[in-house]
C-alpha cells in the first residue's frame, strides 16, 4: 500500500470490506494504519467515511431550498444533528449540511451569532 495520499473512494472500498459500519472508530483507524497509510490519512479518512462518503456535495443548496427542506422536517422543533442528518440523506455533504443548519437557526434566532 502506498504512504502516498489517497482517494476518498478507494478509502471506503478498503473500510466497507473491513467492515467498518460495525466496528469502532478507533479499530477503523488501526486496519488503514497496519495497511501503511499515516495516521493522519487513516483518521481523515474514516472521519469522512463515518460522515458519509466523499465530500463532493449532489446539488448546491440555495437558502430557499434549504428552507423548504427544513420547514418541512420540521426543524424548529428538531435537534441540529437531526437536522444534519436529514440534509445529508436529501444528497448534502456533512459540512454542506452543518452550514445550513446554523445559517436556518441563526436566521431564525434560534442561536446567536
Amino acid at each position: 500500500m502506498s504512504l502516498t495520499r489517497g482517494v476518498q473512494d478507494e478509502y471506503n472500498r478498503i473500510l466497507d470490506g473491513y467492515g467498518a459500519a460495525n466496528k469502532s472508530y478507533h479499530d477503523c483507524v488501526d486496519y488503514l494504519s497496519s495497511l501503511g497509510f499515516t495516521q493522519d490519512q487513516a483518521n481523515n479518512a474514516v472521519h469522512v467515511y463515518r460522515k458519509g462518503g466523499p465530500t463532493r456535495a449532489a446539488f448546491r443548496l440555495s437558502a430557499n431550498q434549504r428552507d423548504l427542506l427544513l420547514d418541512s422536517f420540521g426543524a424548529p422543533h428538531k435537534k441540529p444533528k437531526e437536522c444534519v442528518e436529514h440534509l445529508m440523506k436529501q444528497g448534502c455533504t456533512y459540512r454542506q449540511a452543518t452550514s445550513a443548519v446554523y445559517k436556518y437557526r441563526l436566521e431564525r434566532g434560534q442561536i446567536d451569532g
